[in-house]
This record gives C-alpha cells, sequence and structure tokens, in this order.
C-alpha cells in the first residue's frame, strides 16, 4: 500500500487519447479493452537502415570493385542515349519512390502496437512481412520465438511472432520499454495459450534498452507473472522450518500457510502465546543496491501506515522488521475461509448475500481512502478476503509486500486478473483499489477470475444480479476517473439494503 499519488505519468498516453482519430473511436467504446503500446521502430533492421548498410557496404574499400563501377557508369551511358526520356523517367521513378518509402519509415516510426480482445494491429511497416494484413487474430499466432539475430538464443536482442500462415513479425526488444514489453508478452500469454514459446528453457533473459535509462534487464521464467519466482530466476530465499525462532526468541514459527518464488506466509506464534500471521519476503542478490535501499525505504514506511489502521474488520499489523536481509510482517491472525475457498465450496452467490458482503467490502475500502493520508490496498482480491465465523468479510492482507517486491526488482508483482491497466503500468491511485473491487464482486457472482485487463463484467443470462452488474461495470470502467469512490458504492448499496428491508417488513 502507498500514500495516494494522483500526479499523471508524463509518459503515459492521456485517458481516451490516441495517435489517430480512427483509434480513438474505437478507444472511446466502453469496455473494449483495446491497449495501446508503445514500441519504437527505429530501432529495427527496417527498410532505412537496410539501405543505409547496403550503401556503407556498396563504399567498404575491402569490397569495392572499381571494375563494377565503371560497367554500372558505361551501361547507364548507354541506356541514356539510346532511350534518353525513358532512362530519365526511370531513374526519377526509382528516386522518388526511395523518397517515399524512406519517408514511410519515418512517419510510422512510433506507430503502437494496439491489442484489443479480438487480436493485434501491427505498424504498417509490417505490411511486407504480413502480406498487408496489418490485423491479425490471436488464435492466428503459432509461436513466439526469442532470437538473437535470427537464431533461437536465451540472450536475446529481439522477438519473432510467428503466425500459422508462415508469416512473422521481428520486434527488437530495444524499442520497447520494460513495462510494455511486459504488457505484451502477458497479452500474448494469455490470449495465446497453445503458442509455443522458443526456447524453452525458462531462464531466457532479455536485454532491454529502456528509452530514458541506460541498458537494463528483464528475467523471464515462465513469462507469467504471476509466478514470482519462477520470473526473477533462482534466488537464496529458502522458506523457514516449523519451529524457528526470530527476534531474539519473540516470534516462533509454527507452520507454513503459504509460499511463493520471493516471499512465504507462516502461521507463527509470539512470546506471550498469541497466534500471528507471518509475512516474509526477501529481494534476490541481482537486484541493484539503489533499488534495494528504496524498497526498503518504502517497507518501513507502509508498514508504519499500516500500524495505524484501527477498524475491526481489517487484520492489524502488529510489527515490522528485518532480520538477514528477509523482511518481516507480524499480522493480526483470522479464523475463516476466504472468498475464493468459499465459492469453490458453495459456487457462485446469489445476489442477496453478494450485496451484503458487497457493502462490507466497500465499507473496508473506504475507510482506507478516507484516512489521512489515504491508504491504497492494491491487491483485492477474493485470496484477501475472508468470511468469519459470523458470516461477515474481513480484510486479512495487504499488498506491502507485493509493492515491496516490486519496487527492489521492477517487476509488477500481483494476480492480473484483479489488476487494472494503470496499475500494472505502476500508477496506483485509489480507482485502482475500486477495478479489483468490481472484479472482486465478479468473481463472487460467477465463481470465475475475470479476464485480466478486461474492462467489461461477463453476463451469464442469470436474471437475480442485475442490481450489482451495473455497479460492477462502473467499477471496471476504462476511464479511472468514471469509476465511484468506496463510499459512494457504500452508500449505494446501504440504500438498496434499507429498501430490501423495508420491502421484506411490509410482506
Amino acid at each position: 500500500m502507498e500514500q495516494e499519488t494522483i500526479a499523471s505519468d508524463p509518459k503515459l498516453p492521456a485517458a481516451g487519447k490516441s495517435r489517430s482519430s480512427a483509434i480513438d473511436s474505437w478507444m472511446s467504446e466502453p469496455g473494449t479493452g483495446v491497449h495501446e503500446i508503445e514500441y519504437t521502430h527505429q530501432t529495427e533492421e527496417g527498410f532505412t537502415s537496410a539501405v543505409l548498410k547496403f550503401l556503407d557496404q556498396t563504399v567498404d574499400k575491402k569490397s569495392f570493385d572499381p571494375r563494377s563501377a565503371i560497367l554500372f557508369c558505361l551501361i547507364f551511358v548507354v541506356l541514356f542515349v539510346l532511350y534518353p526520356v525513358q532512362t530519365v523517367c526511370w531513374t526519377a521513378g526509382g528516386m522518388a519512390l526511395l523518397g517515399l518509402l524512406l519517408l514511410a519509415s519515418g512517419l510510422f516510426a512510433n506507430y503502437p502496437i494496439i491489442t484489443s480482445q479480438e487480436g493485434i494491429t501491427w505498424s504498417p511497416l509490417h505490411a511486407l512481412s504480413l502480406r498487408g494484413r496489418f490485423t491479425r487474430p490471436w488464435s492466428e499466432i503459432r509461436a513466439i520465438e526469442f532470437a538473437h539475430g535470427r537464431h533461437i538464443s536465451n540472450t536475446p536482442d529481439c522477438i519473432y511472432i510467428a503466425y500459422k500462415d508462415g508469416c512473422d513479425v521481428q520486434l527488437r526488444l530495444a524499442g520497447f520499454t520494460k513495462k510494455n514489453l511486459e504488457l505484451l508478452l502477458l497479452m500474448i500469454r494469455n490470449r495465446c495459450p497453445d503458442a509455443r514459446w522458443l526456447p524453452e528453457d525458462e531462464r531466457v533473459r532479455i536485454n532491454v534498452a529502456l528509452s530514458a535509462a541506460p541498458t537494463s534487464q528483464i528475467s523471464f521464467t515462465g513469462l507469467w507473472l504471476d509466478e514470482i519466482g519462477s520470473r526473477l530466476g533462482s534466488t537464496a530465499f529458502v522458506p523457514l522450518d516449523p519451529g524457528t525462532v526470530l527476534q531474539d526468541g519473540r516470534v516462533k514459527v509454527v507452520g507454513q500457510i503459504a509460499l511463493g518464488g520471493l516471499s512465504a506466509i507462516y502461521l507463527a506464534q509470539t512470546d506471550d502465546k498469541k497466534t500471528c500471521v507471518l509475512k516474509e519476503s526477501v529481494v534476490p542478490f541481482s537486484c541493484e543496491d539503489e533499488a534495494r535501499r528504496v524498497a526498503l525505504d518504502l517497507f518501513k514506511r507502509e508498514a508504519q501506515l499500516l500500524a495505524r489502521i484501527d477498524h475491526p474488520r481489517i487484520a492489524r499489523i502488529y510489527d515490522f522488521f528485518i532480520e538477514d536481509d528477509h523482511h518481516f510482517l507480524l499480522m493480526e491472525f483470522l479464523e475463516g475461509r476466504n472468498l475464493r475457498q468459499y465459492v469453490q465450496e458453495h459456487g457462485p452467490q446469489k445476489e442477496s448475500m453478494s450485496v451484503i458482503w458487497a457493502k462490507q467490502i466497500a465499507d473496508i475500502v473506504a475507510y482506507l481512502h478516507e484516512m489521512q493520508p489515504p491508504i491504497l490496498h492494491r491487491d483485492l482480491t477474493p485470496d484477501n478476503l475472508i468470511v468469519e465465523d459470523d458470516g461477515a468479510i474481513s480484510l486479512i492482507d495487504f499488498g506491502a509486500a507485493n509493492q515491496f517486491l516490486s519496487t527492489a526488482t521492477g517487476t509488477i508483482i500481483g494476480k492480473t486478473s484483479y489488476m487494472s491497466l494503470e496499475q500494472f503500468r505502476g500508477k496506483s491511485s485509489p480507482p485502482c483499489d475500486i477495478f479489483s473491487y468490481g472484479c472482486t464482486l465478479q468473481y463472487l457472482l460467477l465463481g470465475i477470475d475475470p479476464e485480466p485487463f478486461s474492462y467489461s463484467s461477463t453476463a451469464t443470462g442469470r436474471g437475480d444480479w442485475n442490481t450489482l452488474q451495473e455497479l460492477i461495470r462502473e467499477c471496471k470502467h476504462e476511464d479511472p476517473k468514471a469509476r465511484p469512490t468506496a463510499r459512494a458504492i457504500a452508500d449505494r448499496l446501504d440504500v438498496i439494503l434499507r429498501e430490501r428491508s423495508a420491502r421484506t417488513s411490509g410482506a
């Protein structure tokens, strides 16, 4: 969690705006899920660079043959004498065509990659390699190949998106920013589950030249953002064994609850026999010192903010500490089953119960957002909400550890099915929690995780959730400013519950 940051990111396109009127009209429709992924085509081995390379080789002293130049001049003179008008026209036409191609290469140098729920629209610069079909459905992608030049490599400098009809698109890694590359690969992974990824070695490392920063690296292992440890390669992280004591015996690990690649959750006991939850996070040794320092500062600041929370339906933060470069949060233990477990056992919930729980969750989020400074949860999902013994909903976990690891590693960590696109791009604000809230309600009613980065709510034909259908749609609006506040949602649901209660009493 973090303090509210409303300032816009200059690197991101303004909401609802794009590079052409055609794209504007397409993106203006709610729920289309259209995204522009910025890519600089000037870094490609495109037409311009190919011409320059040819000219460079032509004047290369080692390969230059004066006899070839003399022969070319003689042929040109003969053609000019025999066919003067045609020769001039051919020469002028060739120069004009060359100029038009160079001009087009410059005009489309920063043309974005446009993705939608249906497929990808590529730059016109890929006209030849795609045989004129710029827009292609996801289902046509056959393979994603990481290569150095034209050869599959564990240290690639480009990606080939290969299609089933034999066409492919070459993308230089240096043309992406880190976030945009991750976003494109995530969308392909989600939309094309049958596509082959080459090489199959999960520890492929991709060198990325950032547009405004020195060259850095993204590690891809499995190419799926939810697999934290795999994504970041091997680390020295080993989970704690039961019986391990921390803080000079003040905290004792009882057992393991959950384990991720760079974090773990334990059931613990304090020296006064109080049962608690212990969250552990560790930063890989490969992270730079500056990133470690910034992450540590953030961890301390957010832990202090969390310690101020005093709400009967939010698990309290008792303490935070660092031991052997491992970072720990000691939290209140609340008994119950989380919403995911509950839905898996009992199936999708009826609207009558869902409205009650929706109101309780909205009250919790409103409390966090109305604190001074406002606190963002950043990880509002069915896994972090439990149904206690009294049937009420409580919040048991926060995104502090995720934010800590994201800052240290430079990789967004979280559940992408419940994450808005602006949060994925590193621009968190209260509307991000509202988006996650809408996704959680959708899971509660349907029993399946929402599609990542989708701004629409899936209809099922059920007639018992019309009340929440519109609310979910508003919470998942593509424009963050158009989403309602948590307090507005809570008040709206309170009115609905009061009206139902009045009708029941009157009957």
